[in-house]
């Protein structure tokens, strides 16, 4: 049941046969993280993606003990720290479970054996990895042509779901202000 979330995310751009879809469900494995598991620690190799099948993750720097939270996965996306999987380094970031989730991961040798056997793969995988860099590109942006509440209407607007779910002091070093500033912005928001 939980391959299948990955298989309709897949299909919607991709026409897979069934051989198909079976050589690649051969590779994949389901993991499953309590709240507070690490999915990637610093300085650890990563050697997988993931697809999110339930649940979320942050992802952050620790600097002087203090979490620079840099943005969050969640459910139906792809999760990996893509720099260091592409370029077999080690990560420079931490990946932490929010909440008990569930991931259907695959290895770099079973993936790049099906860019062989599968072509079309390889070419949503390029697709995939090109708008991850123009979302990281749009992020980056922001943080210089965006106000604070501009972020932050973004963020509710983009994951109005889960934003309930995130503890306040990290969408606030999300958006790269303090707890108070936040507080200031939803109030300030919710006056109008």
């Amino acid at each position: 049941m939980i391959k299948d979330n990955i298989k309709f995310a897949l299909t919607e751009f991709l026409n897979l046969t069934e051989e198909e879809w079976f050589f690649i469900s051969e590779s994949l494995v389901t993991r499953n993280f309590k709240k507070g598991d690490f999915f990637l620690k610093e300085n650890a190799f990563c050697d997988y993606i993931g697809f999110i099948d339930k649940g979320f993750f942050n992802f952050f720097y620790l600097i002087d003990g203090v979490q620079h939270i840099r943005g969050f996965f969640f459910p139906n996306e792809f999760i990996s720290n893509y720099p260091c999987f592409l370029l077999e380094n080690k990560s420079k970031f931490h990946i932490q479970a929010l909440e008990d989730s569930s991931v259907t991961l695959i290895q770099r040798e079973a993936l790049f054996l099906i860019y062989e056997k599968i072509p079309k793969i390889k070419e949503l995988s390029r697709n995939t990895v090109e708008s991850l860099y123009i979302e990281v590109s749009e992020k980056y942006e922001s943080f210089f042509l965006k106000t604070a509440e501009e972020r932050y209407l973004e963020l509710i607007s983009t994951s109005p779901k889960f934003i309930q779910r995130i503890p306040q002091y990290m969408i606030a070093s999300y958006l790269g202000i303090s707890p108070e500033g936040l507080s200031r912005i939803k109030k300030r928001i919710s006056k109008s």
